[in-house]
């Protein structure tokens, strides 16, 4: 049992030598402790979406799911009142006298006919990033930092896929610790020098969590013996589906979830290829369809001025974005399938692919 939440807890170093331990692992150089799966969240969130990407997701055939025409149509009642606030913040900063002396139906029809053409650039964006979304997103990025930054779930995900394995070594500790234990208390009642019991305690623990890790992972493949009568397989193995469902719902509900891979696309340090992809498509509505901004953007506002506007304008719709991300969570959630998809494929992967899931904590 201290063995297991040694492995998971404490989730940060606690005692002296820190330095050392990061860099040289267990050993006599520090004095402290850090479970070993926070101490290497890195290497472990790396290896857990290693297994998914490289076997049952694939970017581009996820994101080929969205439908661009959909996200525009999930977007447009939020629309409605940001174009409002864009064009009346722009007009204010390039032509704010034009714009005040213009009659409020003018105006109106500024905004409506911004608002017309706003559907066509929102699915141009999509499909664009949908396209090269192998390029704008990096999944392994989003879940590596999430998962660094928050110990306590990747503790939880692994606890999670392999609750009945961690149990069964708790219970294992008993049986198995009892019956060495006999064995080492008629050893001792031979031979009583002082080395006898820290000996036997060493070899009767390694002998008991070697005895449970290999009745949990071995043997991988299901295994006939005994004529047929029985089959033999490692008790994390036999229970694949189970895992699957508990592995594969919690990083879907709880990793990879549509805001967090929405927020990675547009709000993280790496969305700077998306927020490119948006600020072509947005200059290039206003370039092809000027006559649609009307007298924002005369002639005499000059080139210089002209290509500040177009910059002040995606500035403004990137600051919205958080609120668009709310909007589009709920299909998105509905079109990537993220959850079923990890489920049916962890169930169908081979038994020694499906080994990795659980081992690394090992």
């Amino acid at each position: 049992v201290v063995a297991i939440k040694m492995t998971f807890y404490p989730l940060e170093y606690i005692g002296f030598g820190e330095k050392y331990f990061v860099k040289y692992g267990v050993g006599p150089w520090h004095l402290g402790w850090q479970g070993i799966v926070p101490s290497k969240a890195a290497k472990m969130a790396r290896k857990a979406i290693t297994l998914l990407t490289d076997n049952l997701i694939d970017v581009k055939e996820v994101f080929s799911r969205v439908d661009p025409a959909r996200v525009a149509e999930e977007l447009e009642p939020m629309m409605q009142k940001m174009l409002r606030t864009i064009v009346t913040e722009v007009a204010m900063v390039y032509a704010p006298d034009l714009w005040t002396a213009l009659p409020v139906y003018v105006r109106e029809e500024v905004v409506s006919r911004v608002r017309e053409d706003t559907p066509r650039v929102i699915e141009a964006v999509m499909a664009d990033i949908r396209e090269n979304i192998d390029q704008v997103i990096d999944l392994e990025d989003m879940v590596v930092t999430h998962l660094v930054a928050d110990k306590e779930l990747l503790n939880s995900v692994f606890m999670r896929a392999g609750y009945q394995e961690l149990r069964f070594i708790e219970r294992s500790g008993l049986y198995f610790g009892f019956l060495l234990g006999i064995i080492q208390a008629a050893v001792f009642a031979v031979c009583t020098s002082w080395f006898v019991l820290p000996i036997a305690g060493f070899i009767s623990g390694f002998i008991t969590n070697w005895i449970a890790l290999e009745l949990i992972f071995r043997p991988v493949e299901p295994t006939p013996c005994c004529g047929g009568a029985m089959v033999l397989q490692g008790l994390f193995l036999r229970h694949q589906d189970e895992v699957s469902e508990a592995f594969g719902t919690a990083v879907a509900r709880e990793i990879m979830t549509p805001g967090q891979i929405l927020r990675q696309l547009f709000l993280s340090p790496t969305s700077e290829k998306a927020i490119q992809i948006v600020h072509y498509h947005i200059a290039h509505a206003m370039d092809m369809n000027s006559q649609a901004l009307g007298p924002l953007v005369p002639l005499t506002l000059g080139g210089e001025r002209y290509t500040s506007m177009k910059a002040t304008v995606v500035e403004l719709y990137v600051q919205h974005l958080p609120e668009q991300i709310s909007y589009m969570e709920r299909y998105f959630d509905e079109a990537l399938k993220i959850e079923s998809t990890l489920v049916n494929g962890l169930k169908a992967l081979p038994s020694r692919d499906f080994e990795s899931v659980l081992h690394p904590i090992f």
